[in-house]
């Protein structure tokens, strides 16, 4: 199985009144039924664009045709973007490249000058493209930052041959970005206009960025839609994203656990926890409901990482206040180990340590951390995968897409709008002068 999903630990049945009764999580499967029914009606309607991204096969055929090209011209790859724009593709680089392909560096996430005078000192513009994505165009940060390294570029390489090292992600049709494109000859990818920024890592957005690193998008792409296919056709009772939509929901609903951990113990899963917190807070912190009722709701999503966060978070979790719902994502076989060295018999201290493999060390770190948790009553759910590739990372994004999009019909808001971002971006043009937006 590509992924898998234990929620026992989050049963009140094995950890006691804080955990969800399984007669409540029963109760919840019709209502949970009817919701994927309707998830399945959007994707044969193609109302909901993120559900047919397996079959935009055309766009990743032009994704893999560009990378081939830009990797044969250039050494590096700077991806200009924020938000939705460059967090999967920034998970897809920490979990997956191996030295395959262009080295991809990221900016244009903050205005901070000395990141970016960083990133200018590290690299040679004569050797990179630039990427830089937005569908509007009108985006502060990652646009103040290309319109600098743009300049930057054009003193080294002039104005004419500029053009060769840029890639614009942006809308077909419109937007200020895309002008930009057109006046300029810069080539282009599309940002889908049925898919939202945080919906959109495993379309052009985020495959461009890494298929130039050597990635295998194909694989991504894939492990999605088996994910998708098997959410969309398995019985109610095995399906893993509802099940962990039960769980998310009921715990916050009905045991005031509004907030939600993702914890992977693999280090290379870290950004993927970055990514995850986006999707799960702008699509699900809503002050109205679809009918307009003001609820307030929102989960809140923390980014942890095994095991290093058993020594800064897990006192929190296990004795503080009891409003955490912590999911781990556990790696079955890594791709590389080692066995810890037997240097010194005589010190109890570190003496058992001797022999052990580093992958059983750190599995036998979740499992105390996950044990720890239940003796407390505090719940938890561990979501397994085989190893990390791309079927998994791409199946891993595809299963907390689907279960956004089922939480948000279980919490009754629209998962696929940000008008609190929106009325945040219009202060800050104020701020800085732009007249309308």
């Amino acid at each position: 199985m590509l992924i898998s999903y234990d929620f026992s630990s989050a049963l009140k049945e094995k950890i006691g009144p804080a955990g969800i009764p399984a007669k409540s999580k029963k109760a919840l499967m019709p209502r949970l039924k009817r919701i994927r029914e309707g998830l399945k009606q959007a994707h044969a309607k193609g109302s909901v664009g993120f559900l047919s991204i397996p079959e935009r096969r055309s766009d990743l055929r032009r994704v893999v045709a560009l990378a081939k090209e830009i990797s044969r011209k250039f050494k590096t790859l700077i991806v200009i973007g924020i938000g939705g724009s460059d967090l999967g593709a920034r998970a897809f680089v920490r979990a997956l490249d191996e030295g395959k392909g262009m080295d991809v560096r990221f900016i244009g996430a903050n205005t901070d000058p000395e990141e970016i005078a960083a990133l200018l000192d590290s690299v040679d513009l004569k050797k990179c493209a630039l990427n830089v994505i937005s569908k509007s165009g009108d985006t502060i940060e990652p646009m103040s930052t290309f319109l600098l390294l743009r300049e930057r570029l054009i003193a080294k390489v002039g104005k004419r041959a500029h053009a060769e090292h840029i890639i614009a992600t942006t809308d077909w049709n419109r937007g200020t970005l895309r002008t930009i494109a057109d006046r300029e000859g810069y080539r282009t990818l599309p940002v889908p206009n049925d898919i939202g920024g945080r919906f959109s890592a495993l379309t052009p957005v985020g495959l461009f960025p890494a298929a130039c690193a050597g990635i295998d998008v194909a694989g991504l792409v894939r492990g999605a839609g088996k994910i998708r296919d098997r959410f969309l056709s398995i019985p109610m009772s095995g399906n893993n994203v509802l099940n962990y939509c039960a769980v998310h929901y009921l715990g916050y609903s009905k045991r005031g656990q509004r907030i939600h951990v993702l914890m992977p113990y693999a280090a290379r899963l870290d950004l993927l926890g970055d990514w995850y917190r986006q999707l799960w807070a702008e699509s699900l912190g809503k002050r109205l409901s679809r009918r307009g009722r003001e609820v307030n709701h929102g989960p809140t999503p923390v980014a942890a990482l095994g095991a290093t966060d058993q020594h800064s978070q897990i006192q929190l979790y296990n004795e503080g206040p009891d409003d955490k719902i912590v999911t781990f994502i556990e790696v079955e076989r890594p791709r590389s180990d080692f066995i810890v060295p037997k240097p010194y018999p005589d010190l109890e201290g570190i003496a058992y340590l001797g022999g052990q493999r580093f992958s059983a060390i750190l599995d036998a770190e979740r499992r105390a951390t996950a044990q720890a948790l239940a003796a407390n009553g505090r719940p938890s759910g561990t979501i397994a995968i085989p190893s990390i590739s791309p079927e998994t990372v791409g199946g891993l994004m595809m299963f907390f897409m689907l279960a956004t999009a089922a939480m948000g019909e279980l919490l009754d808001v629209n998962a696929y709008d940000q008008p609190g971002v929106e009325a945040g971006k219009k202060a800050m043009d104020k701020m800085l002068g732009r007249k309308s937006r």
